[in-house]
Order: structure tokens, then sequence, then C-alpha cells
């Protein structure tokens, strides 16, 4: 099991509310208006919702943070085929279950084409295969859009191993920029496909080849935040961090839909995950005040729920509101019952999906204390065979989505 920090749950839960956001409030947030009662374009709202899709690449680069984390510590290793093997099964049962039951689900209730139909058998292929590349909607699977992620994470699974024989041999810095490198040309080969409806080739765009390197910038942030346990020395300069974080932000989300070039706002795309490696380097070790922001009890309980939320949500809100409700008001009004519903399956979900094998329910939603790995009083993980001065809560282990 990963070592669990609040931090991290916290802005797990940060990119699930603006997904979640995103996805109910896109239709009346575009560049034009298209329904009564359409958001002030200009407005701040309307630009936070327009670009709210980010917290997928938040939750990339959380994910790859978190997975690296055990073996950056020495905890774990993946040097011999049954540390492959052991791996890969741990990842399986850990994202497999819910994904297929939601899988099902969806082409239950949402499939583009009758059940036994040539179409229903692609649509029904792609989501189980998780390549989705039959869709003639893109990469996007159109029963349910939001699992393009998920199979994006399976597919980041099954290359992780791989990844860290190349770290072991050759270092992280090579192997972040070789796949800075390589997903760049990915990016820019898909974006040059013209495709009918969609715009590009979005496998390249937005499937592992184009989106591996996001968790290799949060196996980046993890290195060099181990690395400072291991000096024992707190990040001086993580204010700096965070204030750096923010104007690369900016300047990324400018690039990457004003620019002229083309490669130049995929560099723009890039900048933005860069900013936020540096903006969760600096948050682990930033001060109480923003601490306290992020390791909330109902913050990191969304974090903690994040991948039964993200799974659920795009159900729950094709059958409560449509795609052709119109209204703005419609979809404030169901905003309430929308979301007790999605907290209320997502938690079942999360306890007798995801974690059925736990016993203590209390541990899994942050209301009981338990041992974990030593932290010191700040919260920060000790260096091995240090002992930690108190308990803390736990945070479930969860896997970033997308």
């Amino acid at each position: 099991m990963a070592d669990k920090i609040g931090v991290v749950n916290g802005l797990r839960g940060v990119a699930i509310l603006m997904v979640v956001l995103h996805h109910l409030f896109i239709p009346y947030a575009g560049s034009a208006p298209l329904h009564p009662g359409q958001l002030d374009r200009d407005g701040i709202f309307a630009a936070f919702i327009a670009n709210a899709w980010l917290g997928v690449q938040i939750f990339f680069v959380l994910s790859g943070f978190v997975l690296y984390l055990p073996y950056r510590l020495g905890r774990r290793k993946t040097l011999r085929f049954s540390d492959f093997s052991s791996f890969y099964l741990h990842r399986a049962q850990r994202l497999l279950p819910l994904y297929y039951i939601v899988v099902f689900v969806s082409l239950a209730l949402h499939a583009q084409s009758a059940v036994g139909s040539r179409g229903w058998y692609l649509e029904a292929g792609g989501l189980i295969s998780t390549l989705f590349v039959f869709s003639p909607h893109g990469f996007m699977p159109p029963s349910n859009i939001v699992l393009w992620s998920v199979g994006v994470e399976i597919w980041f699974s099954l290359l992780f191993p791989f990844l860290l024989l190349a770290i072991h041999r050759w270092g992280i810095g090579t192997v972040v920029v070789a796949t800075l490198t390589a997903s760049m040309v990915f990016i820019i080969i898909g974006a040059s496909i013209p495709i009918a409806n969609v715009g590009s080739f979005r496998p390249f765009t937005s499937g592992i080849f184009g989106s591996c390197y996001e968790f290799v910038l949060g196996m980046l942030a993890c290195h060099l935040y181990v690395r400072r346990l291991e000096n024992r020395q707190r990040l001086a300069s993580s204010l700096l961090t965070l204030l750096s974080a923010l104007p690369l932000a900016v300047l990324g989300l400018y690039l990457s839909h004003y620019a002229s070039w083309l490669m130049v706002r995929v560099l723009g795309g890039m900048l933005f995950s860069f900013s936020f490696s540096l903006f969760l380097l600096g948050s682990l070790f930033a001060g109480r005040l923003l601490r306290s922001l992020l390791e909330n009890w109902p913050m990191q309980l969304l974090g903690c729920m994040c991948y039964s939320i993200y799974a659920w949500h795009g159900i729950v809100m094709s059958e409560m509101i449509p795609p052709q409700t119109s209204l703005l008001a419609h979809t404030i009004r169901l905003l309430a019952p929308f979301a007790l519903l999605v907290l209320g399956l997502s938690a079942l979900s999360y306890r007798y999906i995801e974690f059925g094998h736990r016993r203590d329910w209390k541990v899994l939603f942050l209301i009981k204390e338990a041992d974990v790995h030593p932290r010191n009083a700040a919260g920060d993980l000790l260096p091995r065979n240090e002992k930690a001065p108190e308990k803390i809560h736990p945070s479930a282990p969860c896997a970033c989505l997308r």
C-alpha cells in the first residue's frame, strides 16, 4: 500500500470537484450562447468551468506521485518478474472491479447502438479493452465519456514497472526528458490528423501516448520530495515554489489556447502539468494555512472516494440531468439531489467494491485514527527506521483518475 498523505488526498478532492463541475456546467459556458441562461462567457466562473477538465491532468500527476512513492522510499522493488506480477495483480484488484461494473451499467443504460448490433459490439469491445478506438466519437466512449481516463490509468499501470527499470538504469532525469519528448511528438502527430466531428486523433493526443508525461512529472515531484526527506530538510523555498507555479500555470493555459503554432500550444499544455507538479511539491512542505485547506476531513474524504465519484457521476448526471436539458436553472435546481445521490452511491461503491476486503470502515472514511507510516509533527513522512511522535488520520489508498 502506498503511503498516504493528507495534502495529496486534498488535491484529489479539488480535482474531482473540478471535473464534476466541468461536466455539469460546460453546456452553459461555451464560446457562443447555446442555451437560455447561458453563463457569461467572459466571467470568472465560466472561464473556470471551461478549463476545469484540467482536473484530469491533476489526477494523472498525483497518480504518478502516489505509485512511485513506495518505490522511491525503497519499501517496494520492481526488478524481477515476480515483482512485476505482484504489482499487476495489485493494480488489477484496485482498478478493474469498479471499472467493469461501471462499464456494464453504462452499456445497459446508455449504449448508443441496439444490443447485438455491430455498433454495440464495437462500443462494448472498446470499453472492455480500454482502447476506445472504435468509437465514432473519438477516444471518448459515448455511453460514458469519463471512462477514457480510467483506461489511460490502466495503461499507465501496465507501463509503470518498465519506467521503474528505466529509472534504475538511466536515472529519473533522462526518463523525464525522454517521456516529455515522446509525448510531445505523439500529441503533435495526433493533433495534425483531422478527424471529422472530433478534431484530432485522440488516442494520440489524449491516450497514454500523449498523457504519459503527466504521470512521469508526478514521479519527478515524488523523487524531489523524498530527496528532501532523506536530507532531513524542509523546503525553505516552498512559498517561492508555490508562487512560481501560479504564473507558469497561467502562461501554460494562455499558450495552449491562443498560441499560433501547434508546438507552442502543446508546450503550453505541458507547462500546466509542470506547474501543478511544482504546486504539489510546494504544498507538501507548505505552512499550516494551505495544509489546513487541503487536509480538512471533507476535502480528504472526497479525495479518498474520487475513483468512485468519477466513475459514477457521469451515469447519474445522464439520468438526472440529460444532455438535452436547456435551462441553467434546471441544472442548478437538481444540483443538491444530484450531489447527494452521487455521494451516497460513491460511498457504497468505495466501501464495498473498492475496499470490500477492508474490515474497518471507519478507517476508510477517516473517522478512526490508525497507525500509518512514520511522520513528523508537521505531517511529513520520516525516513525509514525513524519513529513517529504521533498518530494521524490515514488516507485510504485511492486510484488517481482522472
